[in-house]
């Protein structure tokens, strides 16, 4: 079902396409945005997670410097275009951001005329770093959001994933983390770890919930085929979950959240009613700047060169280069559409707001079927949000997506710098 639905979906738009090449090109810049947001992604890690899919190495302090003076002139090449527009959120991904708060404190700063009251700033933070001096740095830079890589506070999971403490330390950074003053902190946990229970997977969340965490990420184990996952099993002698254990998992986990009072915020994640959301994925247009981010604003979306020292080199003498695909129509829509899923909520007047236009009769008429056959219900006069069933279903397309398309970008980039095309 999972591998059949993303193109039916697909086929909902106008002018949709069987497949998506990002060819390396220019792309040009964009009209500037009404508000900004940006992802920045730091690569820097103490060691290497092996289920970890993202661009990530081992920290070098002299690379780390080159690497910040690199992000601060792409960073540099879009306010010279723009000016000093609005940022609305700027989110901190890696690798392990808080490792380098230097790097966080410089890149705020270069865009410190951009910043509002209300700008959200987020910034991923893994337990071992978790101390007074560290959370002050960040508050005093201007964070107001964090997200804890716990995973687990099971020792037993924590060593199958190789994250170098144990649930002691997982509970004590949080404590520490949830006393510091951030408008909001999420706690990200993984679940179907080869060996986990149902009981242990909902033990983790319970353990979050009592915390009084804001927000509660719990993601699936996803096996990408360059991280070396597969092989740390494959010697463990130790297998993920079947699909109707997980299936099981996520149910146990999505009532939890409902009886500890919390919101589903999206297919993977519980929210405090009232809370801010933590969330870096989700938005309509945004700018990322590092090794491996990705981009979309206008016609286009594209990703910059993976690899941190061609990064670094490639800036400093122009701009990174890109592999890029340029969206119709149809193609912005369909994105929409999927990350509005992701979120469980499609909303006609937020569509409109998007694109200018009521929603294509299709697309309502797919709505109306999802209702009728239970997988989605009205939220409001001109919302639809997916139940339980609908969410489900949903958790299996975005697994499908993340093998389809991201896992097949991710090694072509990886393997190669500068890629001339990939075809998904």
């Amino acid at each position: 079902m999972g591998t059949i639905l993303p193109p039916l979906l697909r086929m909902l738009f106008p002018g949709h396409r069987r497949h998506f090449t990002f060819t390396r090109q220019h792309v040009p810049m964009p009209e500037p945005p009404e508000r900004l947001n940006l992802y920045v992604h730091i690569p820097f890690c103490r060691r290497i997670c092996a289920f970890c899919p993202y661009v990530k190495q081992v920290y070098a302090s002299g690379v780390a410097l080159s690497y910040m003076e690199a992000m601060r002139t792409e960073l540099q090449r879009y306010r010279d275009a723009w000016g000093d527009r609005p940022v609305e959120s700027v989110y901190f991904g890696g690798g392990t951001p808080s490792l380098a708060p230097e790097i966080v404190n410089r890149i705020l700063e270069s865009i410190s005329g951009s910043l509002r009251s209300s700008t959200e700033i987020g910034v991923e933070v893994h337990p071992i770093d978790v101390r007074p001096r560290l959370l002050q740095s960040l508050i005093e830079s201007g964070v107001t959001m964090v997200s804890l890589g716990v995973q687990s506070f099971d020792d037993r999971h924590l060593a199958m994933l190789g994250r170098g403490y144990d649930a002691r330390q997982a509970y004590e950074a949080s404590e520490l983390i949830m006393s510091a003053g951030f408008a909001a902190v999420d706690i990200d946990l993984i679940f179907a770890i080869p060996g986990q229970t149902e009981q242990e997977a909902v033990t983790d969340v319970s353990t979050a919930f009592a915390l009084g965490a804001h927000q509660v990420s719990a993601y699936p184990l996803i096996r990408f085929a360059h991280t070396s996952l597969g092989s740390q099993l494959s010697n463990a002698h130790a297998s993920s979950p079947s699909w109707n254990k997980e299936r099981r998992m996520l149910k146990a986990i999505v009532t939890q959240g409902r009886d500890a009072g919390y919101e589903r915020s999206s297919i993977w994640s519980f929210t405090r009613p009232g809370a801010p959301r933590y969330t870096t994925v989700t938005r309509d247009s945004f700018i990322g700047i590092g090794a491996g981010a990705s981009s979309r604003m206008g016609d286009y979306f594209w990703v910059n060169t993976f690899h941190v020292d061609e990064y670094i080199r490639s800036t400093e003498s122009g701009t990174p280069a890109r592999l890029a695909t340029r969206l119709d129509e149809g193609d912005r829509m369909a994105y929409w559409l999927f990350w509005r899923c992701y979120d469980t909520i499609i909303d006609h007047a937020r569509f409109r707001s998007a694109f200018g236009r009521n929603m294509p009769r299709r697309i309502s008429a797919a709505l109306m079927l999802l209702d009728h056959a239970g997988l989605a219900r009205r939220a409001s006069h001109s919302a639809f949000r997916l139940t339980d069933p609908g969410a489900y279903l949903f958790h299996l397309i975005e697994k499908h997506y993340t093998h389809a398309y991201l896992e097949r970008l991710w090694t072509a980039c990886l393997h190669d710098p500068w890629p001339e095309a990939v075809t998904l």
